[in-house]
């Protein structure tokens, strides 16, 4: 008994020296101050006196003036600083400051059905319409290249600038088929930022894509565009918007995967250099978001367009004179090839008179175009887009197969005839020419005489199919038509609520269509 009170002495003594040991090792010690006076420990970073109404603050506030010059943080810090400006980051700050916001205001008019005691009848009424989208500034003298969809049929544009400006601006000419707009501010004696133009035809897929657009601009007053990230992601695509009959084919198009939002569609697309290399267009998506898959018009394309609309206000479409055709198993068989032969091009099935496939060309009626100016034709629609990037005046080299024979054939494209003549306005929505002998081969036309629509601005004649573009009067009742002059005359001579009739030509069909005077 006595021996184990002993032990329980000896144990209660030695816990007590260990508790006592751990509790001054626990304690607090003052650190020497730059005089050698004690001051008091605080958690690293947090300064004394950082409260907030008597409360000290709960996160700790970044310090580093206690840091020797020179530490391992110091180096730390300033090896990610220098990491985080990035060729992305300079990239988009030298093409940021040249990115404006477009604000447009689009008025159409709508016939509104209204019903009173004697049934139904239409009312037109005005409709205003607010769009917005992004471009960005070309050259120091104000002009902008956008897309098309976004100014197309504009009462007013308006152009804020990243640096806060705002102008009205001037729609000098566009071009649907391309879906390019140029747009033009007066500077006022402001030097303006400009965009460095890249080579779109130097491009590697996989280099990086940054897209940058302005779309707040107006919105929330906020000039400061958005740049989002990603890669090229295949060059040269053919892409249908939609699959409605006549909808548009944006031909030889650069795939990003860099999100495109509406608000950025007419901003640049650049490379990691900050030069611009396209024109942001639209996404494709199943959902209304951003699924990775954008496309840009290729500059060099929009470049050349803006050449033709600075000089001329218009774009000068090339004439080759050249229908061709899809190939097909069935097409192969019948030129003499093996139906499962891989051939790849659009057959000719047609060359036009007077048009420069004829004028010591050499093409024939069979012949399978493979390749123009060295760019593969695998389809009709590698065809159209190739139209797009060809020059009327400049020479076109194409590559073509006849027989077991591969031919190179070099031609010079002339000016779209349907582009080059005087044009008339009947005042009723649509423009008309005279049927030249030019015009008629353009068109394969059947009429020897005639006047032909080329401008529709009364979008319910063409929604309607009313009136199309192309359409061939050859006769106004019972007048046969021999120019423009003479149709538009006789239907300004209609008498209010007078109907007369127009007889067209259209696709080689003849029709009937009326209007009132």
């Amino acid at each position: 008994m006595k021996n184990t009170l002993v032990k329980l002495l000896l144990a209660a003594c030695l816990t007590y020296l260990i508790y006592a040991v751990m509790w001054e090792r626990m304690k607090p010690r003052p650190a020497a101050g730059p005089a050698g006076s004690a001051a008091a420990v605080e958690p690293a970073g947090v300064k004394a006196g950082d409260t907030t109404a008597g409360e000290t603050l709960l996160y700790a506030q970044a310090d580093n003036r206690g840091q020797a010059p020179g530490s391992s943080l110091d180096s730390l810090e300033a090896s990610l600083s220098s990491g985080r400006r990035t060729a992305i980051v300079r990239a988009a700050e030298r093409a940021a400051p040249a990115v404006v916001s477009v604000n447009v205001l689009q008025t159409s008019v709508e016939k509104v059905p209204y019903r009173d005691f004697f049934g139904f009848f239409y009312v037109p009424q005005q409709r205003t319409v607010k769009n917005i989208g992004s471009g960005f500034i070309i050259n120091p003298r104000g002009f902008i290249l956008t897309n098309d969809h976004v100014v197309h049929k504009a009462s007013k544009i308006s152009i804020s600038t990243s640096d806060g400006q705002n102008y009205e601006a001037k729609l000098i000419g566009e071009d649907e088929n391309s879906d390019i707009a140029l747009l033009k501010i007066e500077p006022q004696g402001a030097g303006l930022p400009v965009a460095h133009l890249g080579n779109s035809d130097n491009l590697y897929i996989g280099e990086w894509a940054i897209a940058i657009g302005s779309p707040f601009g107006f919105l929330l007053e906020d000039p400061q565009p958005t740049v989002t990230v990603g890669v090229i992601s295949a060059i040269g695509r053919d892409i249908v918007r939609d699959q409605s009959p006549g909808s548009q084919v944006y031909a030889n198009m650069i795939q990003t995967d860099a999100a495109i939002n509406p608000g950025n569609s007419g901003g640049p697309l650049i490379n990691a250099l900050g030069e611009v290399i396209g024109i942001n267009t639209f996404i494709f998506t199943p959902s209304g978001g951003s699924v990775g898959m954008g496309f840009a018009i290729p500059i060099n394309r929009a470049t050349r367009i803006a050449e033709d609309l600075i000089r001329g206000g218009k774009v000068r479409h090339p004439w080759l004179g050249i229908g061709v055709q899809q190939l097909t198993p069935e097409l192969l068989a019948g030129l003499g090839y093996d139906r499962n032969e891989r051939i790849q091009g659009v057959v000719v099935s047609n060359i036009q008179a007077l048009s420069p496939a004829v004028t010591g060309a050499g093409l024939h009626p069979g012949d399978i175009i493979s390749d123009i100016n060295g760019r593969q034709i695998r389809s009709l629609d590698d065809w159209n887009g190739e139209m797009l990037d060809i020059r009327a005046g400049s020479p076109a080299s194409l590559t073509i197969l006849r027989g077991r024979s591969a031919l190179t054939v070099n031609l010079t494209p002339k000016e779209l005839p349907t582009d080059t003549v005087q044009r008339h306005s009947t005042g009723l929505g649509f423009d008309l020419i005279d049927l030249t002998a030019e015009v008629r081969s353009q068109l394969d036309a059947r009429s020897d005489k005639g006047a032909v629509v080329v401008d529709i601005t009364d979008s319910d004649l063409e929604r309607e199919g009313s009136i199309l573009t192309y359409d061939i009067i050859y006769r106004v009742n019972d007048v046969r038509i021999t120019g423009a002059i003479q149709v538009v005359g006789l239907l300004k001579n209609l008498r209010r609520g007078q109907v007369a009739v127009l007889f067209i030509e259209r696709d080689g069909r003849s029709i009937k269509r009326y209007v009132t005077g």
